[in-house]
């Protein structure tokens, strides 16, 4: 128990952690644009009232 891992200390790369991040928006943004294109179609093929 002597040596423990300091408590607050960052067990990661600022890098590693930039590129998940960037992966995840880009994911997130395609989808985005192609659930809204998809919507867009879904509206005009039927008549709600």
């Amino acid at each position: 128990m002597t040596n423990q891992k300091p408590l607050f200390k960052a067990p990661y790369d600022i890098k590693d952690v930039s590129v998940l991040f960037a992966i995840v928006a880009a994911v997130l943004i395609i989808s985005a644009i192609v659930g809204n294109n998809l919507f867009g179609l879904f509206q005009e093929n039927i008549n709600f009232g």
